[in-house]
């Protein structure tokens, strides 16, 4: 065979090959997942639904991640009146940035990768559950926003987990690993 036939014959099998690696289809592609979040910071938001002036505001903070010793609980209490409903918002930030930055707008517009779980101590007379759904068929719980329903007096810790989930979402609070895992002292009254 002629050089120049051989020369055209492996351009035409690297064209070939080239083009085939290409093709895709449009399932097999997806967009990369971010890192996981920075969270120095959890608030939670409570409103009493039957009266807006009974609101209550909670903050846990680590602003050093790597430092067990950081953590400010001093303000990460809620008291609740019993026998009452409260809507419950959660807010994550990440406050090693300034302007603080909103990991919750992350969470929202991701929210089939996401879920917020609520572990009440035994003995905790408080249940949460979520009001808020995911784009999933059906629909699963996100966790920001909430209704929490207490009953007798009562005092423990409230476990607040941010779980991130891809892929793997199913509304189970044991699945993926957790981008938040903090309590928040609760007292009943």
């Amino acid at each position: 065979m002629k050089r120049s036939s051989i020369i055209m014959i492996l351009a035409a099998l690297v064209m070939v090959a080239v083009w085939s690696s290409c093709k895709k289809s449009e399932k097999d592609v997806q967009a990369p997942l971010p890192d996981a979040e920075t969270i120095t910071t959890v608030q939670l938001k409570a409103v009493n639904v039957a009266d807006s002036t009974d609101t209550v505001n909670a903050k846990w903070v680590q602003l050093v991640p790597s430092n067990p010793q950081s953590v400010d609980t001093s303000h990460a209490y809620l008291r609740l009146k019993k026998n009452a409903s409260y809507t419950v918002n959660v807010y994550f930030l990440d406050e090693t940035k300034t302007p603080a930055d909103d990991i919750t707008t992350e969470v929202r517009e991701r929210a089939n990768y996401h879920l917020v779980c609520f572990t009440p101590a035994s003995g905790l007379n408080l249940t949460v559950n979520a009001t808020d759904h995911d784009t999933h068929t059906p629909a699963l719980p996100v966790g920001l926003t909430n209704l929490a329903t207490t009953t007798g007096a009562s005092a423990g810790n409230l476990n607040v987990t941010l779980h991130h989930q891809p892929d793997l979402k199913t509304g189970d609070c044991s699945l993926g690993s957790a981008d938040a895992n903090v309590n928040f002292s609760v007292t009943i009254y």
